[in-house]
């Protein structure tokens, strides 16, 4: 098996006391199609602004290509 372009381990994203994300996993393999889809304030956006590192990362980790986004 090949290794994912992009992993999401466990990711949580927290906006002062309010917890945006909880727990997100998420494996995406090269030359796969991925969408988000949710409902208004579902975690879409700050997903993809804490993949960008647009936010911080309370929990969890992000991998791209098997290492980590981390700092």
């Amino acid at each position: 098996m090949t290794t994912p372009l992009l992993e999401l381990q466990g990711l949580s994203v927290h906006y002062g006391s309010v917890q945006a994300l909880a727990g997100i996993d998420l494996v995406v393999h090269p030359g796969e199609l991925v969408t988000l889809l949710g409902s208004n304030g579902a975690g879409k956006s700050t997903t993809l602004r804490a993949i960008s590192a647009l936010v911080p990362a309370a929990a969890g980790q992000i991998l791209w290509r098997g290492g980590s986004l981390a700092g």
